[in-house]
């Protein structure tokens, strides 16, 4: 992420124990969340086509506002949404740089990335972003919606060398205070 905005490459002291510990989490998020012992599903709930807007393209550092494939899911443990998440990739790489799109359905985009070992990760970015961010109310049930906002990290995700990068954003509901405080 070449922009700022109110992203951070470093997860603040003001975040609470909770979000910090699963924000910072650096391998698979996936395998964290099936490795408290609850029953782990993939929601998804949108994908397809989106324009982006011009502070989205701006802060992903794409130029123009190019058409990408997103994603909406919610991830839940024992039927409760404990991440939200938000994947973009351009049109133009689905087909070549991301073969396994297409037929993610309820699988997790987690397995798929860490289990190729031509996809790597960059750095994770972190913001606290107003509860009234559009994509995130698109994902959010009422019950879990925070009055002052959410904590959320993305990543840049690359297959090879030149390819179109994948960003994923992901939400932590405060429902995994209650994962964290079990496990």
């Amino acid at each position: 992420m070449n922009r700022a905005g109110p992203w951070r490459q470093h997860c603040p002291a003001s975040w609470p124990g909770w979000a910090k510990k699963w924000a910072k989490t650096r391998g698979s998020l996936t395998r964290k969340l099936v490795s408290t012992g609850g029953r782990f599903e993939v929601e998804p709930v949108r994908q397809g086509l989106q324009a982006l807007t011009g502070r989205d393209a701006w802060h992903l550092d794409l130029a123009g506002r190019p058409k990408v494939q997103a994603r909406l899911v919610r991830l839940r443990l024992n039927g409760v949404p404990v991440v939200l998440a938000k994947t973009v990739v351009q049109v133009k790489g689905v087909r070549n740089d991301w073969p396994f799109w297409r037929g993610l359905g309820r699988r997790s985009l987690g397995t798929a990335l860490f289990s190729d070992p031509m996809v790597q990760r960059g750095p994770l970015y972190f913001a606290r972003l107003p509860a009234r961010q559009a994509w995130i109310k698109a994902l959010a049930l009422p019950d879990v919606c925070p009055v002052s906002g959410w904590y959320v990290r993305c990543a840049r995700y690359l297959r090879k060398p030149g390819a179109t990068p994948m960003w994923v954003f992901e939400v932590f509901v405060p429902a995994l205070n209650e994962v964290n405080q079990e496990k």
